[in-house]
């Protein structure tokens, strides 16, 4: 039995080695000569047994597990220690990054205790205002601020409120005030229950306070300019109501010019040329003008000058004639000058018809005139009788070349017919004779054949486009072959295209008819056409696409010309907004375009990458079967 209890000690004593080896930095720390002593006694109570010197050993045997528990007890208070040392750091530091002050209330005493770091943000050491009572506390308070958090002290020391919480400004040495929130609780109380003691913190809101303050500053600052800009958007809008209505109301022709091209007109202007809407667009004045001006100076050369002038700063007044497009003639007193819009230069036309006063002033003339010879009554009345007749005759004359001008018009179209309707007639019958003849496999004659043929059927092409393009009628209740229309703009656009763009047609296998107006599809095709056609340099290809999705058709124009950047897509449909340089575009094509898929309920809509080419997407509604 001896032996089992030696042979037990022995594993226990190199047990506790082993742990007093493992744990040797820890009790060195503690107690250096401990560990020693330790370490003896181990080793001595290890050579015992082997000697068997029982009393020696019991001994030994009673006093190392005290020892041992002794050293593990002194092991766990300096980690626990350390631990708190740890929190406290922590704690401190904590305190510190937050601005924080920790306080103390003993109300047996009456004394407050506050941590420095509270003094240090105040601006005080802490010997300038220790010790704290309630009156140098009260001091140092807004008295708003007291007043407002007094009340819900006293809750707290009743019991109302779990937690006092107060927002203070608190008075810096410098004079300036600080913002402090105030968290406090009661931590002991006497046997009625009435409060001893209470801490709690103080934490410096100084910075968060400014930061709220410069905030509403800011959102009323902002809030009085937004009010500012209803005012003034208010102000515009009725202002460009004004001038709209003072635009389209005038009874002067007021007309926008750019490039010293007619760029837009107000509703006057259209009736005072007595034209279509739209006719005077893209044209520059001298177009309207008869060849002399009544000075003897040709228009367009006239117009040069004024232009010049006019381009240098100097606003132009004086007298022009313009002609309709009818032949008439009219007078205008004409102001020019120049303005900015949207970045761009523009001259703002003012014409007043004057035709009227010039008639009366020249009569006026007439009549001064023949103040000397109206002594001779006779030979006024034959004078005047002459000078009616010369005047009905010159009107009949006149009448006769406008009523020939309305009747050429009108007949071009069937007169070109005429003798196309002969060719077609003569080549179909010598078709027919050669057929039956040996010559119809003469390859110079088939040539020959082919190219009548190709010729005649161009020129039946372009009679047609034109007849399409000038329908002036304003229903869009016909039925408009989306696929013939396209065929007719090309056609139209063909000395513009040929040997420079390939056309690729991928159009859908049945035909696409829908309800519109044709002529104002013409106009909307060769605008998109025309306008890829400008945007390839030398030579490229326009892809036209047109499908049927449900109850739409998409026609599609693709262009691998120049591109339109990023920032100009959103303008394209924006009147005089253009990308072409200047003097090659006036900005309207597309913006009429535009208006025109409008009427039709359909949209537009471009994609483009600068340098890559655009793409152009139109949808109009399919009418359901």
């Amino acid at each position: 039995m001896t032996h089992v209890i030696d042979s037990i000690s022995l594993i226990l004593i190199t047990i506790s080695f082993i742990i007093l080896i493992r744990e040797r930095k820890k009790i060195t720390e503690m107690d250096g000569l401990l560990f020693g002593s330790l370490l003896i006694l181990l080793l001595a109570y290890f050579a015992l047994l082997f000697f068997y010197i029982e009393e020696f050993e019991d001994i030994l045997g009673a006093l190392i597990p005290v020892l041992f528990a002794f050293v593990f007890y002194s092991i766990i208070q300096k980690q626990n220690a350390a631990k708190i040392e740890q929190n406290e750091e922590r704690l401190r530091l904590a305190i510190d990054a937050t601005r924080a002050g920790l306080w103390d209330l003993n109300f047996a005493t009456g004394r407050l205790i506050i941590s420095d770091a509270w003094f240090d943000i105040i601006g005080y050491h802490p010997s300038e205002l220790r010790p704290l009572n309630q009156a140098k506390w009260k001091k140092l308070v807004h008295p708003e601020d007291y007043a407002a958090a007094h009340p819900l002290f006293v809750q707290h020391l009743k019991g109302l409120n779990e937690l006092h919480e107060a927002t203070l400004r608190i008075q810096h040495k410098n004079g300036n005030w600080l913002w402090f929130q105030s968290r406090g609780k009661v931590i002991a109380q006497d046997q009625s229950n009435r409060a001893v003691r209470m801490t709690g913190t103080l934490i410096d809101l100084s910075k968060q306070k400014e930061l709220e303050i410069s905030l509403k500053n800011q959102l009323a600052e902002n809030q009085k300019l937004f009010d500012e800009n209803v005012t003034q958007t208010t102000q515009l809008a009725d202002n460009e109501e004004k001038y709209r209505v003072l635009y389209e109301s005038s009874l002067d022709a007021i007309i926008l010019i750019k490039d010293r091209c007619y760029a837009a007109c107000n509703p006057k202007s259209y009736e005072m040329f007595q034209c279509e809407p739209g006719y005077l667009i893209g044209r520059s004045p001298d177009k309207f003008s008869p060849e002399f001006q009544p000075d003897g100076q040709r228009s367009k050369d006239k117009s040069d000058v004024i232009f010049e002038k006019v381009y240098k700063g100097e606003p132009q007044i004086f007298e022009w004639v313009h002609q309709r497009p009818n032949g008439e003639l009219f007078d205008v007193s004409v102001r020019l000058n120049l303005v900015e819009l949207d970045n761009e230069q523009y001259i703002q036309t003012v014409l007043h018809d004057i035709t009227e006063k010039k008639k009366v002033a020249s009569e006026l003339e007439n009549y001064r005139e023949n103040l000397e010879i109206l002594v001779e009554q006779r030979t006024a009345e034959l004078t005047q009788a002459m000078n009616d007749l010369q005047n009905t005759q010159a009107q009949l004359i006149q009448s006769e070349k406008m009523a020939s001008l309305g009747i050429l018009t009108a007949g071009v179209a069937h007169e070109i017919n005429n003798p196309l309707n002969f060719i077609m007639g003569g080549y179909r019958g010598l078709e027919i004779y050669l057929n039956n003849t040996e010559l119809h496999t003469d390859p110079d004659l088939k040539k020959l054949m082919g190219s009548i043929k190709i010729g005649a059927d161009r020129a039946i092409k372009i009679v047609k486009g034109l007849n399409q393009f000038s329908r002036s009628k304003e229903s869009f209740d016909e039925k408009c072959d989306l696929h013939a229309i396209l065929e007719n703009s090309l056609t139209l656009l063909t000395n513009e295209l040929k040997d420079r763009v390939e056309i690729e047609r991928n159009f859908n296998e049945q035909p696409l008819i829908i309800l519109g107006n044709i002529g104002n599809l013409h106009q909307v095709f060769i605008n998109i056409i025309h306008n890829a056609s400008d945007a390839i340099a030398d030579t490229g290809k326009i892809i036209l696409n047109t499908r049927q999705e449900a109850d739409q058709v998409i026609i599609e124009c693709i262009d691998n010309g120049d591109g339109v950047s990023e920032e100009d897509l959103p303008q394209l449909t924006v009147p005089f907004f253009t990308t072409k340089e200047q003097g090659k575009g006036t900005g309207l094509g597309l913006s009429i375009s535009y208006g025109f898929i409008q009427k039709h309920n359909g949209t537009l809509a471009f994609e483009s990458k600068l340098h890559e080419g655009t793409k152009v997407t139109i949808t109009l509604p399919y009418p359901s079967k």
